[in-house]
C-alpha cells in the first residue's frame, strides 16, 4: 500500500498529552492471537520501541465537510516521546499516512495508518535496549 509524506509544516496537529506503548501480541497454540501476558512492549527492526502518539487534527474551517479526529501517529524510540501537555503543538519528522482500505471480508473501511521517524526538537534516540526488553 503507497504512503503519503505530511508536511508537519503545514499541517496542524495539536498534542493530547498521551502516548501509549504498542503492546507486543503472542500466538497461542490454538492459533488465536492476545497480548503478551508479560506486558512486553512491540519494538522494530533495531530494538526501539514502539509508541503510538495521540494527536488532534483540526477541522478546516473553509471545507463543512471536514472533522476534528483524533488520529495515533506510530513512532520508534528508545525512550518515550515526550510530547508536552494538552494542546501542545506537534512536528513530526518523516511524517507518513497510509490510506484506509476496503476489507474484503466484512466491507468495512480501515482507518488510515499513521506513522513518523521521530519528533522535531527531541533528541536522537539513543542506543541500548528498547523498553520492555526482557533483562
Amino acid at each position: 500500500m503507497r504512503s503519503y509524506p505530511i508536511d508537519t509544516d503545514r499541517v496542524t496537529l495539536i498534542s493530547t498529552g498521551t502516548v501509549i506503548p504498542v503492546a507486543k501480541w503472542v500466538e497461542l497454540s490454538d492459533g488465536s492471537r492476545r497480548p503478551d501476558p508479560q506486558g512486553r512492549q512491540e519494538v522494530d527492526e533495531h530494538g526501539r520501541g514502539l509508541w503510538r502518539v495521540e494527536a488532534i487534527t483540526p477541522a478546516d474551517q473553509a471545507d463543512e465537510r471536514d472533522k476534528t479526529a483524533v488520529v495515533e501517529i506510530l513512532v520508534a524510540s528508545h525512550d518515550q516521546p515526550a510530547v508536552g501537555g494538552f494542546g501542545q503543538p506537534l512536528h513530526f519528522e518523516g511524517l507518513v499516512m497510509t490510506p484506509g482500505y476496503v476489507q474484503r471480508k466484512t466491507g468495512q473501511l480501515t482507518p488510515p495508518r499513521w506513522s513518523a521517524d521521530g519528533i522535531r526538537g527531541q533528541a536522537a534516540p539513543r542506543p541500548g535496549k528498547a523498553q520492555g526488553d526482557a533483562a
